[in-house]
């Protein structure tokens, strides 16, 4: 008993600690600039896998605002987690991105969680929370840098910075995804079909998030405030 004590004692520390170090040394974002979807002002140049342990994956997931805004950490199926560092292009300048694809436990909905090493006009991070109904794809929050916003309808709330208030700014985002066209775009994760839509949706937004970038039904505009770093 006293053991588990202990150890319960020790993880916490070790969450604190992680905490404060990363908050430390994480500044404070710059404004983010215009209506910004960071997918289309990037190139991809390449991407390679991340092998993380299950371990790795709950610290991350603990010490992000955005992935713990949008699911607790016991609602994560860590087993099926995927994770893909890109390489990219920006403005000439070659910048990474973390991509995360991760399913939820209820095999309804999926995180996607994208941290980029250079903010794109602004964005550190952004990650959606997608639901999976009567086969279609449709989001149901986003976040911006920690800063969380639902997405229950698609909303078309702005077209500029100047339709939002004081401490907002506007940005577009998917409502609804083409999966027939998913398919075919992201040929590295039709294996993963067999393991049902959540599975492939999770190999999707870690290895091809530019297709859902293209492939979408409709889009959406929405205000968010700003977040800080997660």
């Amino acid at each position: 008993m006293r053991k588990r004590t202990l150890l319960g004692i020790f993880v916490v520390l070790l969450v604190v600690g992680a905490y404060a170090a990363y908050a430390l040394n994480n500044p404070k974002l710059p404004e983010v600039k215009g209506c910004v979807n960071p997918f289309r002002e990037v190139k991809p140049v390449s991407k390679t896998a991340e092998n993380w342990s299950r371990i790795h994956v709950f610290f991350k997931a603990v010490l992000s605002k955005d992935i713990r805004g949008l699911a607790k950490p016991w609602e994560i199926d860590y087993k099926n987690v995927k994770i893909v560092k890109h390489t990219l292009d920006y403005n000439g300048e070659k910048i990474t991105m973390l991509a995360m694809g991760i399913p939820l436990k209820d095999g309804k909905h999926v995180i996607a969680y994208y941290e980029f090493s250079k903010p794109i006009q602004g964005i550190k991070t952004r990650a959606f929370l997608l639901g999976i109904q009567n086969g279609k794809i449709k989001t149901e929050a986003l976040t911006t840098n920690g800063a969380i916003t639902p997405t229950g309808t698609c909303r078309h709330e702005c077209s500029s910075n100047s339709d939002c208030g004081e401490f907002q700014y506007c940005t577009d985002y998917c409502c609804e995804y083409d999966i027939a066209s998913i398919r075919v775009c992201c040929l590295s994760c039709v294996w993963a079909l067999s393991g049902g839509i959540g599975f492939f949706l999770a190999c999707v937004m870690a290895w091809c998030p530019y297709c859902l970038a293209e492939f979408c039904e409709e889009e959406g505009t929405t205000c968010v405030d700003y977040g800080d770093a997660p």
